[in-house]
């Protein structure tokens, strides 16, 4: 009996050592998963601030450009306005005749 005994505990403690060994091979994965978790992370944050700086890069390209276009179109609002006068001038001068006899 007392071999039948020894047996059986030999292989309880069998089962037990399996047990923890296949637990700490869980956890080792669990934990290189965490790890690799936690390094995209490091990445992502990484990657979310460069992306805001070109947000604001681009942010301020567009401000810039919006105030050249503003700027564009009042000269060619100006322009028109000159083109304007000077065709309601040659109107009231008796047309391009009048225009030429004044210029020659």
């Amino acid at each position: 009996m007392a071999g039948s005994d020894l047996q059986s505990a030999f292989e309880r403690l069998d089962r037990a050592i399996t047990a923890v060994e296949a637990e700490t091979g869980h956890r080792r994965a669990l934990l290189e998963e965490r790890e690799k978790l936690y390094a995209e992370v490091a990445r992502l944050s990484t990657d979310r601030a460069h992306l805001a700086q070109l947000l604001d890069s681009a942010r301020a390209e567009t401000r810039a450009m919006e105030a050249a276009n503003q700027a564009v179109s009042q000269r060619l609002l100006d322009v028109m306005e000159n083109i304007r006068t000077v065709l309601a001038g040659d109107s009231t001068a008796g047309g391009p005749a009048g225009s030429q006899g004044a210029a020659g």
